[in-house]
């Protein structure tokens, strides 16, 4: 039997959110069995300065030379965020998604920061590249999040949804009988990302903190209705999406549009409409009994209260909390994601889900630098 047992690792996560690196250290426990079990060492968010932000935008909008220079000076960035974090303890392994700056579904992928520097400062070998083999596989190569969502409640005695609310919101399902096959999983479409772009746009600041625009601000029908006739909503899994969609270009035509209307009402539409196409993704497309169904949230979205109040007053269940209840730091989720990915790469273990990426088999995902 192939397996891993304590294994130490080092999880860098970063999100659609573009806000920063989440750093995790984790004992790993994953056998060919897929019996898991993990704890967390240490973990910290490191906001990202200024600079750094303006280059994530630049890869964004920049051709090939652009986002070559951005991948160098981004990989020299992880490393000295990392060495800081790590300080000197000792991890078998580094996994590091990076930050993704294009993604078509079943066809591309593409992430930056580069790892030869994680490989050169910390001499432990490091895995990235985790959509690509997927996609070969005849997947859409995202969303990551099912394989962890299955690992950690294959064995509730419910069916559970989890959702994850950053940059971008995506859902899972693991049906009560956790049968690997019958696990869903999708992006449902924004979660902070036109939230945050409304207030960098209208305010320079990063985040609606604490909700404080939206609390005041009233809902816009005919913005809501534009927005919701947005075509990945309506879309049938499998399928992802990025803020190549929802992220500053959808932001600045609908403000541009709307130019009446107040930032407050604006960003409280925002709120709306990503509540509501949350909703609508997990009404129409997930299969389960409402009386037997848990709702767990993570990610970044979970510290806006009035997107949270939105969610539970959209949703139909009763039963919805978030990973916080379970004792999972609903920030740290996506790097524990990443560790367990890479113990799956050196133990050989696949780590896609068919059921939820269309892939036609299950493939041992991601590229190691030794």
């Amino acid at each position: 039997m192939n397996k891993i047992r304590n294994m130490r690792v080092l999880g860098l996560m970063s999100g659609t959110s573009m806000d920063g690196l989440d750093c995790g250290i984790f004992e790993i426990f994953l056998n060919s069995d897929y019996v898991f079990s993990w704890e967390c060492i240490d973990f910290n968010s490191i906001s990202y300065s200024e600079d750094i932000r303006h280059l994530i935008s630049m890869a964004l909008d920049g051709n090939l030379d652009c986002i070559r220079d951005v991948d160098k000076k981004m990989g020299k960035e992880y490393s000295s965020i990392t060495e800081k974090f790590i300080r000197g303890r000792k991890v078998d392994i580094i996994a590091s998604h990076g930050q993704t700056i294009a993604h078509v579904d079943g066809v591309s992928t593409l992430q930056i920061g580069d790892v030869k520097y994680l490989r050169e400062s910390n001499k432990v070998p490091v895995i990235s590249n985790f959509r690509q083999a997927d996609i070969k596989a005849n997947g859409n190569g995202a969303p990551l999040m099912p394989f962890l969502d299955w690992l950690l409640f294959q064995k509730n005695d419910n069916d559970t949804i989890t959702l994850n609310l950053g940059g971008v919101a995506n859902i899972t399902y693991i049906p009560k009988s956790g049968i690997r096959g019958e696990v869903l999983g999708f992006d449902t479409g924004p979660g902070m990302a036109l939230i945050d772009e409304a207030c960098k746009l209208y305010f320079g600041e990063r985040m609606d903190k604490d909700g404080i625009h939206a609390k005041i601000g009233k809902v816009t029908d005919e913005v809501l209705m534009e927005l919701s006739t947005h075509k990945f909503v309506q879309k049938t899994p499998p399928k992802s999406t990025g803020r190549h969609e929802f992220g500053r270009g959808l932001a600045e035509r609908i403000i541009s549009k709307y130019s009446e209307i107040s930032p407050e009402d604006m960003i409280k539409t925002f709120c709306v409409f990503t509540a509501n196409s949350i909703a609508d993704n997990i009404n129409k497309y997930l299969n389960f009994t409402t009386s037997d169904c848990h709702l767990i949230i993570s990610g970044g979205g979970v510290h806006h209260p009035v997107l949270m109040e939105e969610i539970l007053s959209w949703s139909i269940l009763s039963n919805i909390t978030t990973s916080n209840d379970i004792g999972i730091n609903p920030d740290m989720k996506e790097s524990l994601l990443m560790a367990v990915l890479g113990v799956a790469k050196i133990a050989n273990i696949p780590a896609n889900m068919p059921s939820v990426t269309g892939a036609k088999e299950m493939v041992v995902l991601g590229d190691i630098l030794n």
